[in-house]
């Protein structure tokens, strides 16, 4: 009887202490997932406008999809006041959309293109409980964990503002808690060759000092 009692001692203790480890992997893995905040990387993208007299459009020199620097000609213009004016690229960048086509009318104002900036960032949503780690121009890493090999940039964070729309609901309704509220952390990242936009951002805060 002492020896079946002891093995029954023994099974329960082995149940209790591994539960206990169970217990604690669990609190460490739900900790990690915490501090592990996930974004979209986004490009920078910008409308160009018409600025010139009211004319057509005489010749579209690029499509969709094309790479164009800062000064190139996207588009020809011709206007009775001007004549035929070129329309340039004010940045580097991808032509994401093509808004006008030859033997449109355009005048002061009409969008022409939509350019594709090759500066990303990242929109991250903070618990108020977490959002004291980050500040306005403070730089941090940006992990990309599901690259063959996973990359690493620098980030700055350029604007943090209240995001009322998303509140972390608590578990419990204990009298006078209130829902924690949540943060938007604009993250502007350096571009990288290995970077592309849709991309999954990754800024983990167990790594930034407080």
């Amino acid at each position: 009887m002492k020896i079946k009692a002891g093995f029954y001692i023994g099974i329960a203790v082995a149940l209790i202490v591994g539960g206990s480890l169970l217990v604690v992997k669990g609190k460490d893995a739900v900790s990690q997932a915490e501090m592990r905040k996930q974004g979209v990387l986004e490009a920078e993208q910008t409308t160009l406008f018409y600025q010139k007299s009211p004319g057509s459009i005489v010749e579209v020199g690029v499509a969709a999809g094309d790479w164009v620097n800062r000064g190139d000609v996207l588009f020809k213009v011709k206007s009775a006041e001007e004549g035929e004016a070129d329309v340039l690229a004010v940045d580097d960048g991808l032509i994401s959309r093509i808004a006008v086509k030859p033997g449109d009318q355009v005048k002061q104002g009409a969008p022409m293109a939509v350019l594709q900036i090759n500066n990303y960032y990242t929109d991250l949503y903070i618990q108020e409980s977490e959002i004291q780690k980050l500040k306005v121009d403070q730089s941090i890493g940006i992990h990309f964990p599901y690259l063959d090999d996973p990359a690493q940039a620098t980030g700055v964070v350029t604007s943090i503002s209240a995001a009322p729309q998303f509140a972390n609901l608590r578990m419990s309704r204990e009298k006078g808690q209130a829902d924690l509220s949540m943060f938007l952390v604009r993250i502007a990242v350096d571009s990288n060759a290995d970077l592309l936009p849709g991309m999954t951002a990754e800024v983990r805060l167990d790594e930034i000092a407080d």
